[in-house]
């Protein structure tokens, strides 16, 4: 046992210094590739053979379900036809009439046996009235033979032409053997026997005939044969449901051969000609099995059935059965060879992710064994061998830091604090430069003023538009309230109002709760700007922009409607689409930028909804969440912000 151990123990060692001369990316590569190329191999043939096994078992067993079917449904049919004549000599009139007629043996000119020969041929003509598939019937005593006769007196279906030589046939023998059980023939003999009438050559063809020997209820007294030809057609619906399974054909076979051809398909095998099959198959009474005929190998199901020589057969080529099958073995072995790419694919990316990081680990340290300590291993994943690099980047920055901090700290230290001077320089200029316009325009507005003698309007004009630049102004905050915005507006119009006599009307419904709501800066004044240079042009009189807010729930709703000239359809398309775009615009800057705004600063929810009709103005709808206080007035409280101070005073 120890030697055992040992030996494997020996052989492990050998196996591993083996692979241990082979390189990372051909060792996994090679063994991915034999595993998942042996798996693939084994489970797409296992899985073939297996199928095709199952396939052919549920083959046998449909094709044997369909010949029962079949044969259970032809059954059906003869048993309503047996019925049928049960019917007739169950009638006690016609029972009677026959008993008479066959005690008056020599008077057949009397008025009683015409009678009861009418009520005899009568009733066979009402057993085939409405029944399309039978084709004729009658009743053969040992004197006579009885026709279908309707009540007007002519004779229908057809005759027994030689009645002596009928008496020696199995169609009048056979029946009284059985002693009244119904017997089905389906022999050739039949078109010698039956004929439509005494001029046809030929008799009657594609018929099965039903003979049932009829006896006396009292004493059991012999008094004839009823017989029914009945057309095959009859039992055409055996095949129901069976329509489009046309890889095979399904016959009716008597003692004869073919009595009836189901469905029949062409391309389809017909009957194997074979003299000793009809015997087999009477022998076995039903089965399946396979045979070879012309070339073609052959599967063939019968069943017997029950009380005749009768058998439903089903034919098919085995070679289009397993069509189905041999399209999914090449299936199969495409699907193998596509795998085996894959795996061959795959397996080279996996072990390239393997082994080239590790190469890529080993150039950085030989870099930084050569002082190179700026070179660190690219984080590129989250497998064990980024871990490894990880620890090694953290020891390559600590040993950087370690140098950093005896050389360079203090230079680092000079540089950062002179870019944080300029930082703060910046700073206070962008905000020392608007207040410096804006004391500059409150100059010409007192130098106006005192060559005025007193206001005028372009004092006014100048009062109002340094207004309107203090409100843009406003820092601390990325919104302001609906208030401030609405003012912001009429400011912006009452500038613009200078340059018309007619001023351009302002209406403004907003309930007190809903000017308290926060919105961005700078948002009605570009819709205001676009309203009166698109919708108005250079004119003002008879215009009006209308300003209505109202709140849906969790929404603010702000209407901007004008009476100007409105936009076409095509206008109005193609200004949505750049607004849902965000493309850039040539025309209609500040409305496109509203919208941005919004949608960047609120999500995809919110925004500008434009509505307009040529000559009846245009509608502007910005929606907006409720918001009761500024965005970044929460951020900002506290006065100063990463060491500046803020100047909005």
């Amino acid at each position: 046992m120890k030697r055992v151990k040992e030996a494997g123990r020996r052989a492990n060692r050998h196996i591993r210094m083996i692979l241990r001369k082979v390189s990372i990316f051909r060792r996994l590569n090679l063994s991915f590739m034999l595993l998942i190329i042996s798996a693939a191999i084994f489970l797409t043939f296992f899985s073939f053979y297996k199928y095709s096994d199952e396939i052919s078992k549920n083959i046998d067993k449909y094709i044997s379900l369909l010949v029962q079917n079949a044969a259970m449904k032809i059954e059906d049919t003869m048993q309503e036809y047996e019925e049928e004549a049960l019917r007739f000599y169950d009638n006690s009139q016609v029972v009677r009439a026959l008993l008479e007629n066959a005690g008056s043996k020599t008077d057949t000119e009397s008025g009683e046996y015409e009678q009861n020969r009418y009520c005899i041929e009568n009733a066979l003509y009402n057993m085939g009235y409405g029944r399309k598939y039978i084709v004729n019937v009658q009743f053969v005593t040992p004197e006579d033979q009885y026709y279908m006769v309707e009540p007007g007196g002519y004779r229908r279906g057809g005759i027994i032409r030689d009645p002596d030589a009928f008496y020696e046939t199995e169609f009048y023998t056979l029946p009284q053997e059985k002693r009244g059980y119904p017997v089905w023939f389906d022999t050739a003999e039949q078109t010698s026997v039956f004929y439509k009438n005494e001029q046809n050559v030929y008799g009657l063809a594609n018929i099965v005939t039903l003979g049932i020997a009829v006896y006396a209820p009292a004493d059991r007294e012999f008094l004839g044969v009823l017989l029914l030809n009945i057309d095959l057609n009859a039992f055409s619906g055996a095949m129901e449901g069976y329509e489009e399974y046309n890889d095979g054909n399904t016959f009716l076979i008597g003692e004869d051969g073919i009595l009836m051809w189901f469905n029949p398909s062409i391309s389809a095998p017909a009957f194997p000609r074979d003299g000793l099959l009809f015997q087999e198959m009477k022998g076995n009474g039903k089965g399946i099995s396979q045979m070879n005929s012309d070339g073609q190998e052959l599967l063939l199901a019968y069943e017997k059935i029950p009380n005749t020589d009768v058998f439903v057969a089903h034919v098919v080529d085995l070679a289009v059965l397993y069509a189905g099958t041999y399209q999914i073995r090449n299936l199969c072995i495409m699907v193998l060879l596509a795998v085996v790419i894959a795996c061959t694919v795959i397996s080279y990316y996996v072990t390239s992710s393997i082994s080239e990081p590790i190469g890529q680990l080993i150039k950085v340290m030989q870099m930084t064994g050569d002082g190179k300590w700026n070179e660190r291993f690219p984080n590129s994943g989250k497998d064990e061998i980024t871990i490894l690099g990880d620890r090694f980047n953290e020891m390559a920055d600590k040993t950087d830091q370690l140098i950093e901090q005896v050389y360079l700290s203090e230079i680092r230290r000079q540089e950062v604090s002179i870019s944080w001077t300029n930082a703060r320089l910046d700073a206070l200029l962008m905000q020392i430069n608007p207040h410096f316009l804006y004391n500059t325009l409150d100059i010409i507005r007192w130098e106006a003023m005192y060559e005025a003698n007193g206001e005028s309007p372009v004092t006014q004009m100048i009062e109002k538009f340094s207004q309107l630049y203090r409100m843009g102004m406003r820092t601390g905050g990325n919104t302001i309230t609906l208030k401030e915005g609405i003012e912001h507006a009429k400011t912006y119009l009452e500038v613009i109002n200078f340059r018309h006599r007619e001023k351009i009307q302002l209406e403004i419904h907003v309930e007190p709760e809903e000017e308290q709501l926060y919105v961005p800066q700078f948002m009605l004044q570009p819709i205001m700007e676009n309203a009166v240079v698109h919708a108005f042009g250079d004119a003002s009189r008879g215009y009006r922009i209308t300003i209505r807010a109202y709140r849906e729930e969790e929404k603010l709703f702000i209407r901007i409607k004008d009476n100007g000239k409105g936009m076409s359809g095509e206008e109005l398309e193609k200004l949505s689409l750049t607004m849902e775009r965000n493309a850039f615009a040539e025309e209609n800057i500040g409305l496109v930028n509203v919208n941005q705004r919004i949608r960047l600063f609120y999500g995809e929810g919110y925004g500008i909804r434009i509505t307009s009709r040529i000559g009846e103005g245009t509608e502007i709808i910005i929606s907006l969440p409720v918001r009761n206080c500024s965005e970044n007035m929460e951020k900002n409280r506290g006065g100063e912000q990463d060491g500046i101070q803020s100047m909005d005073r």
